[in-house]
């Protein structure tokens, strides 16, 4: 029976950190995107898992996602970007989706654009996708909670309506308190409606 036990234990030993592992591979991807300007700017990446240059996610055709696929396309489409510092490549689109006062509904000339944008996210496994919804100053915080995750949302139904995996788009809402512009004007207003588009990149060749 002793020599029974052994195996077993060193069998009950793996399982649990084959468990270990599996957790940290499908903790959520949210916890790598930096969430203030002063993550951006001093990342800290606390207990999430490092992630290698290559995905091991193989695209159409054999090939993985990758930085210069992704550069390639947005400069071919004119899209606005810039790389956030970090451990991970992050990708920041400059130009946001806006919205309406009050409104989380995606307008025709940004569903357009997202339509492209997502027919191309759909050949393409190795990125994720983090949407930031916003709001003005509009109406009562609680309210605008709210909206800025209904807009998020929508964005990201956009996206999977063309076929971008769902289990690779995050959302997070933040109301009113991070304005890129004043809300002390009508135009500053309008700024801030907005819906912000990360990319989590997996190879950054």
């Amino acid at each position: 029976m002793k020599y029974l036990a052994l195996p077993l234990l060193l069998l009950l030993t793996g399982c649990g950190n084959l468990a270990k592992e599996m957790r940290y591979m499908t903790d959520d991807m949210l916890e790598t995107a930096p969430k203030t300007d002063m993550d951006v700017r001093y990342p800290s990446w606390g207990n999430a898992p490092r992630v290698a240059s290559r995905s091991g996610v193989m695209g159409p055709m054999g090939r993985e996602a990758s930085y210069s696929d992704l550069q390639s396309f947005l400069m071919k489409n004119g899209v606005e970007h810039e790389v956030l510092p970090g451990d991970h490549l992050m990708v920041k689109l400059t130009d946001t989706i806006k919205f309406n006062t009050g409104s989380s509904m995606v307008e025709p000339s940004s569903a357009y654009w997202l339509n492209k944008m997502g027919s191309y996210l759909a050949t393409q496994p190795g990125i994720d996708i983090v949407i930031d919804g916003h709001t003005d100053n509009t109406g009562p915080p609680s309210r605008n909670d709210v909206l800025s995750m209904k807009r998020a949302k929508a964005v990201k139904q956009q996206l999977i309506r063309n076929n971008v995996a769902m289990d690779a788009i995050f959302t997070r809402g933040y109301g009113e308190y991070v304005p890129a512009c004043t809300n002390s004007t009508r135009a500053g207003k309008a700024c801030n409606r907005r819906v912000e588009v990360l990319f989590i990149v997996a190879n950054q060749r």
